[in-house]
């Protein structure tokens, strides 16, 4: 998968905060960039979109939306924390540390 950018949300929780970054794939270290499209492959984005529609998030739970950009197609993902498989749990730390280090330089 050739990814261009990944764009991550995450809202609600008890505090309401919100996370919002734009990644750009081309700007990460090649590591960590790799890590990140294992973890896309295995989530198989194709499959997870249509399976998490529908399920209503719990109360002060966090909302994610992932949406990942490439030259030949978009995906995107919106689910509840109760809803995403264990398997994209690393992927969420992964994104969260990402956009919470993109949104300090921001304010810098």
């Amino acid at each position: 998968m050739n990814i261009d950018k990944i764009k991550f949300e995450r809202t609600g929780g008890f505090a309401g905060i919100r996370l919002a970054a734009e990644i750009e794939m081309d700007d990460l270290p090649e590591d960590q960039k790799r890590e990140i499209l294992d973890l896309l492959d295995e989530a198989d984005l194709d499959e997870l979109s249509e399976k998490l529609s529908g399920k209503m998030p719990i109360p002060d739970g966090f909302v994610y939306s992932i949406t990942v950009e490439s030259k030949e197609k978009e995906y995107k993902v919106l689910a509840g924390e109760s809803s995403l498989p264990d398997d994209m749990q690393p992927l969420i730390e992964i994104l969260e540390s990402l956009t919470k280090r993109q949104m300090r330089k921001k304010a810098d």
